[in-house]
């Protein structure tokens, strides 16, 4: 099982190297939940990491028509290079993997409706290799899935979390009708006493869990049930933070379980288990007429 980090900035990467497989690299422009995002024109500075680790690149905003000559060249030049796969949330990504014949894996990374092995299952039959399952489902979904689809799979296990995604600049849209200056990267809405951390860059709006996902105790079930890739988040972890978390989880072992986790609370205060051990109830609304 490998680890896959996506990385905050650029030191993340340097600092982690000898504890993670692989990262996921968003394209300015083409990218959203990710936040080291390069132009394609300087994928070439990445040669020397993409050499030793797995590197997914990804292109997983919605894409319009406007995009697809760009997006094309991007496709066409990232053949020149040996990445592990294209991480996308558009179909079109299917017919330009036959129309331009590429030569990498595609990711199906569709957040929230990558959720049932039925439709895993469908797209792998064209052409899909790898499946980002949703952070919205349960270990138990999870494990059920990973022995019932054929394409290799990739789970959250630490970070904080994709909650939405709009194409409208919510947050830049408020600030410029109340004429407020503002150039910050990330802002912060606070509902219920919880804390939500949103960026509004040149894709998108994204907003993400007001907590930070600890999958530790699953770690294991996630290895025996044959799951290829287990993701880590540096979005908001202090460099140091993260590298201790990936000594952690690189020292780990099925008896030290409990102690590792323990220590994941001490060096961030806000973790929590997500939607792993919440079952999902769907009630009929009764009718008393």
């Amino acid at each position: 099982m490998k680890k896959i980090l996506i990385p905050d900035n650029y030191e993340q990467i340097n600092n982690s190297i000898d504890f993670i497989d692989g990262y996921i690299i968003g394209i300015k422009g083409f990218s959203v939940d990710t936040f080291y995002n390069i132009d394609i024109d300087n994928i070439n500075n990445l040669k020397n990491i993409i050499s030793k680790k797995e590197v997914f690149i990804s292109l997983n905003k919605n894409i319009e028509n406007s995009d697809l000559d760009e997006l094309k060249n991007i496709l066409i030049q990232l053949k020149d290079y040996n990445i592990a796969g294209v991480l996308y949330s558009d179909v079109c990504f299917i017919n330009l993997k036959k129309e331009l014949n590429l030569n990498y894996p595609l990711v199906w990374n569709q957040e929230h409706l990558t959720t049932n092995y039925q439709t895993i299952n469908y797209w792998y039959s064209k052409g899909v290799d790898i499946a980002y399952l949703s952070s919205d489902i349960t270990n138990k979904d999870i494990l059920q899935i990973a022995n019932q689809v054929k394409a290799k799979l990739m789970v959250n296990i630490f970070g904080y979390l994709p909650m939405f995604v709009s194409k409208r600049h919510i947050v830049k849209n408020y600030l410029n009708k109340f004429k407020i200056k503002d150039n910050s990267k990330i802002y912060y809405m606070e509902k219920e006493n919880n804390v939500y951390p949103i960026v509004d860059n040149e894709v998108a709006t994204q907003v993400f869990s007001d907590y930070v996902l600890n999958g530790i105790k699953e770690y294991y079930n996630y290895k025996e049930n044959g799951i290829e890739y287990i993701v880590f988040s540096g979005f908001q972890i202090s460099n140091d933070t993260l590298v201790e978390v990936l000594k952690i989880y690189n020292k780990l072992n099925s008896s030290s379980i409990i102690e590792s986790e323990e220590q994941i609370c001490k060096l961030v205060s806000n973790v929590d288990t997500g939607f792993l051990y919440k079952d999902t109830l769907s009630k009929v609304k009764k009718n008393d007429k």
